[in-house]
């Protein structure tokens, strides 16, 4: 316990927890990073499905890149926020739940993005199950995300 009151006693968790704007900015950052990482996987998901058959999965190998960026975002800001109320999150159910869907979406997103863009496209029902579980990964966490304050 002592180790994360150090952690939340640092200059970046007092910045988080006790500035003016520093949650509100982290927080936004978050939120962006998210929209980003998780818009980019649910499309490329979500054309797996079948959801726009005329355009080619290999056509969607640029946005990718895109998702990086926002999983960076996320990341960063993410542990920014951990930091700023580390002795409470460490304990709260639904933010361990967040964190196994977000690694569940990831996992299964960037699975999906290796057999469909960087292969030769053709989407089959493997595909399917792997861009259905990815949603359903990345709805978790989202759900969970937004449940972290009502658990204590």
């Amino acid at each position: 316990m002592e180790i994360l009151w150090w952690i939340e006693d640092s200059w970046l968790g007092m910045l988080v927890s006790s500035s003016q704007w520093g949650y509100p900015i982290v927080l936004s950052l978050h939120a962006v990073g998210m929209a980003v990482l998780v818009g980019v996987s649910l499309i490329l998901a979500s054309r797996a499905l079948g959801i726009a058959g005329a355009i080619s999965v290999t056509a969607m190998g640029p946005y990718w890149n895109v998702a990086i960026g926002g999983f960076v975002v996320n990341l960063l800001s993410g542990a920014a926020l951990f930091i700023g109320s580390a002795s409470t999150l460490f304990f709260n159910t639904a933010f361990h739940i967040k964190l196994i869907g977000v690694v569940i979406g990831l996992a299964l997103t960037w699975w999906l993005v290796r057999i469909c863009i960087r292969g030769d496209g053709e989407v089959t029902g493997r595909h399917r199950k792997i861009a259905a579980a990815s949603i359903i990964g990345w709805a978790i966490a989202l759900i969970a995300g937004r449940l972290i304050g009502y658990f204590s």
